[in-house]
């Protein structure tokens, strides 16, 4: 994705670079548009991501709350990702088995790596060419303080004149080329490679053989290479006109292109590429560029800076949005597998204490949990993100087992679902856990929006409204004696909470992707005493109704028995956990 991301926003570059040279600037001199399309190959190199990721480091001022960050993080992103390629850090939701392997990126980075050699092998042996020329060279003498050297193999291979170097460059001449081109042809001819050298042009069109071996299979970049080979070379015709007669000029080009074939690499700039008919025409008719006006001035300005200080903005609203994305990050949507991300320090112990002693689940915050008189079943239920109902197999053992966790990972930012992943990665390292996922149909209650519409108070104009305003992480799950309930979380939490009392899964169909507080209260089946019910704290005392009717009149949801195919973890095999 984060390639897609990159391919699409330079092409997007592209498109703005062909409209600026073909609708504005299109009277103006040609090296104006060469500058042009020169940003768009550079855009190639640079990523949209390093101009937001300074925007981030800026600190530029937000002006808009963490609700509207939201927004228009979601709109920049389609629902799917960053715009602009930042890490988000919230890890990814697979239902694949973590014995299970993805060849897929070995196969694309083996296509890649053989259409990256083959491409450089193709420009190294003209390299090797075009060096063997200049080895065997000549001094000739100066023109304008540039060597010229004449070359016997050039005049054997038919190679056209061009520069040799960055730094130090060189004019290459093929022997003998004096005796087909008059002396004001020849002159005009050293002019335009004089011009090529004083523009740089061998270190921007290695830049271009850089981006198009990277990118060999996309084929904007090479089209960008052919703008800019015709726009460096006109660029050159015109300042060539203003020192050489036109007729002599037009003339000494098409005897060059006569008897002397084209440059075989880009980075040793010639006379005879882009559009030869074009190129004639233009030089012939001598018509002289427009000057730039303050108008485009001022369109190149203007979208220069767009394409610099959007991705910048983008940038500063990710900050914001990165943590509204933590705050609506839902890693209750389903069983996650991946174990990548292990912790930097963990300890189990044993916890002889009992089923009825306190327990802890967490949260995790801050890179870190710390779970107390936690079963080991419920913690493989808690780590991979399922439902009880949702893992299968296992000694019989694991549910008597009852474990003290403490876990602390390398990065203090990491978010809730990363710190599971590291759950995960325990469980596998020190309790050998092995399992796999498979798909079984069972019933399920599928929890559901009821005819009246969602009765939940939205998290952040609930119990978190003034922490979340002030950018500050705020959510948990309450534990109730009677019934659910939550701060800031998102539907599955509630949809989990709930599995815990009905006895199956409890599928979140409500299509709701926000966070919200609830306090939903039922009395057992059986009911209380009345004497119980007197006994309870007046803010603990439930409603008397059933856990279904409390969704529905508390909640403004509904559970509906349905069946349904559902991935499952089978446990294969775990063991007792190993010493710290």
């Amino acid at each position: 994705m984060t390639l897609v991301n990159h391919l699409w926003q330079s092409t997007l570059v592209a498109a703005v670079a062909w409209g600026l040279c073909r609708a504005v600037l299109a009277d103006n001199h040609p090296r104006v548009r060469f500058i042009v399309w020169f940003v768009a190959l550079l855009k190639f190199i640079v990523p949209f991501s390093w101009f937001a990721e300074l925007g981030r480091l800026l600190r530029m001022p937000a002006f808009v709350t963490v609700t509207q960050s939201q927004q228009a993080f979601e709109f920049v992103t389609g629902g799917r990702g960053p715009l602009a390629t930042i890490p988000l850090r919230i890890a990814a939701v697979t239902h694949t088995s973590s014995t299970g392997s993805n060849s897929w990126p070995i196969v694309i980075a083996v296509v890649w790596s053989v259409g990256a050699a083959a491409v450089l092998l193709s420009w190294a042996r003209s390299w090797w060419r075009i060096q063997r020329a200049a080895a065997g060279a000549r001094p000739a003498g100066q023109f304008q303080g540039i060597p010229v050297l004449l070359s016997r193999t050039m005049k054997d291979a038919r190679i056209e004149p061009g520069v040799l170097g960055i730094y130090y460059p060189v004019i290459l001449l093929p022997e003998g080329i004096d005796e087909g081109l008059t002396d004001a042809q020849l002159r005009s001819v050293l002019l335009h490679e004089w011009h090529h050298a004083r523009r740089q042009d061998n270190l921007t069109a290695t830049l271009q053989m850089v981006v198009e071996a990277v990118f060999w299979f996309y084929p904007v970049v090479w089209w960008i290479g052919r703008q800019l080979l015709d726009e460096r070379e006109k660029a050159c015709d015109c300042e060539v006109l203003e020192d050489a007669p036109r007729d002599e000029y037009a003339e000494g080009i098409l005897n060059v292109c006569k008897w002397y074939l084209r440059s075989p690499v880009p980075c040793v700039a010639g006379i005879t590429g882009a559009d030869l008919r074009s190129r004639v025409e233009s030089v012939l008719r001598s018509e002289r560029p427009a000057a730039l006006s303050v108008a485009k001035r001022g369109v190149l300005g203007v979208t220069l800076a767009a394409t610099i200080v959007v991705p910048m903005v983008v940038g500063r609203l990710s900050e914001s949005a990165v943590f509204a994305q933590t705050q609506t990050a839902n890693s209750f949507v389903g069983m996650t597998t991946t174990a990548t991300k292990s912790f930097e320090v963990a300890t189990i112990k044993p916890n002889d204490s009992g089923p009825d002693a306190p327990w802890r689940l967490g949260p995790p915050g801050r890179g870190s949990i710390s779970i107390m008189n936690y079963s080991l079943r419920n913690l493989i239920v808690q780590s991979f993100r399922a439902q009880r109902w949702m893992v299968f197999g296992g000694p019989d053992w694991i549910e008597d087992a009852r474990y003290d966790v403490v876990g602390k990972g390398p990065d203090p930012m990491a978010t809730n679902p990363e710190v599971w992943e590291m759950m995960r990665s325990l469980l596998i390292e020190r309790f050998h856990l092995k399992y796999h996922v498979e798909d079984r149909e069972m019933a399920v209650l599928a929890l559901t929006v009821a005819k009246g519409g969602i009765k939940l108070i939205p998290g952040d104009k609930g119990f978190c409204a003034e922490q979340l305003k002030q950018q500050h992480d705020c959510s948990d799950n309450l534990g109730h004696p009677f019934g659910v309930g939550m701060h800031n979380m998102p539907m599955g939490a509630l949809a989990l909470q709930v599995s815990r009392f009905a006895g199956r899964p409890v599928v979140d169909r409500t299509g709701l992707t926000g966070r919200y507080d609830a306090t939903l209260t039922w009395v057992p089946d059986g009911g209380l005493p009345p004497q119980q019910l007197e006994s309870i704290p007046k803010e603990l005392r439930p409603q008397e109704v059933s856990m279904f009717e409390a969704l529905e009149r508390q909640g403004g949801l509904k559970l509906e028995p349905t069946r349904a195919s559902m991935p499952v973890l089978v446990i294969d095999s775990v063991d007792r956990p190993t010493e710290n």
